[in-house]
């Protein structure tokens, strides 16, 4: 399975907004992504799920976003 670019560059400008990345994290996580049809699919995912699991404060997305950054 080929990835969505359409889908990837929504996703990039969506935690762009969100997230208030840096252009180096913005690349960094785009090369990822593009890497893996598999890793965005799972990424894509916890993304959109996120708003449903924040308890306390917490957005367990973040997590997530450390994680490809670093």
């Amino acid at each position: 399975m080929a990835i969505d670019v359409g889908k990837l560059n929504l996703f990039i400008k969506m935690i762009s907004d969100e997230y208030k990345l840096s252009e180096e994290e913005l690349l960094i996580l785009s090369y990822r992504l593009m890497a893996d049809d598999k890793e965005f699919e799972r990424v894509w995912k916890s993304y959109n799920t996120k708003s449903t699991r924040i308890s306390g404060g917490v957005d367990p997305f973040k997590f997530v976003l450390k994680e490809l950054i670093s």
